[in-house]
């Protein structure tokens, strides 16, 4: 056995929660097409949206919602992972293993740049790695980008809708209380547009198991050398996450 070679496999968990479920292991199944969420907001008006249902071997229950519903006639996958790099991409791995092919992210996330207000909807081209658990999947070298076709997609979609965006990079951080002035003006400068916690790590499961991914996020923060503005709650930011996963399921369900 080669040294790299990973001992667990998502796949070893998948055929364990068959056979502790006693059912057949082609039961435990994921759709191709799955949107995460993070916030129960966003998660449960997506659920009424694909008129979601539970699945019954589902392991994590209501701590780690997932469900599958439909939208214009396709099948649909909807989780809510736990937030952070590390979490999210233990579940992810999971779900690809019981099927998924192409993943759209749908997050909030804090801006950097002083002409992003709270509300603001970001298209994700790349994820710059400062969290741990890309580094499991490739050396720091390897940049990690979203799928040009999703993104394309999405971004057409948001034209049709009118809704005013903004494409760039992101700063995926697992060090929250560590966003540090020198590093936030590195960023800022190099015209990063915001900081998450999960979407280098998703980018990177992507890659590696060869699929698709792609992220867009609602601005629920601003981050300034002065403070932070915090506006997780505010009518824009929930507003606008729930009209960018409905544009996400328009875009990956479009021919």
């Amino acid at each position: 056995m080669s040294e790299d070679k990973a001992i667990l496999k998502p796949f070893d968990f998948i055929k364990y929660v068959a056979e502790s479920r006693k059912i057949p292991i082609d039961s435990v199944r994921a759709p191709e097409n799955l949107v995460i969420t993070y916030q129960r907001h966003t998660f449960e008006y997506g659920k009424k949206t694909i008129k979601g249902k539970q699945v019954n071997w589902w392991p994590y229950g209501e701590h780690q919602p997932f469900c599958i519903g439909r939208f214009n006639k396709t099948e649909i996958g909807l989780s809510r992972l736990w937030i952070g790099a590390a979490a999210a991409v233990m579940t992810l791995e999971e779900l690809i293993a019981c099927g998924t092919k192409k993943v759209f992210e749908v997050g909030l996330a804090g801006g950097l740049q002083t002409f992003l207000q709270p509300g603001n909807v970001i298209v994700v081209n790349e994820a710059i790695r400062d969290e741990g658990t890309s580094s499991h999947y490739f050396p720091p070298r390897v940049r990690l980008e979203s799928s040009p076709s999703l993104r394309d997609k999405l971004i057409k979609h948001l034209d049709v809708r009118q809704v005013k965006h903004y494409a760039g990079s992101v700063w995926s951080t697992d060090g929250v209380y560590r966003e540090t002035v020198r590093k936030f003006r590195k960023f800022r400068d190099t015209g990063v547009l915001a900081v998450d916690m999960e979407t280098s790590a998703i980018f990177a499961v992507a890659k590696y198991r060869k699929i698709e991914a792609a992220s867009a996020m609602v601005v629920s923060d601003i981050l300034a050398e002065t403070g932070w503005l915090q506006a997780f709650e505010h009518e824009s930011v929930i507003g606008n996450a729930e009209l960018l996963l409905k544009t996400v399921l328009e875009a990956l369900t479009a021919s």
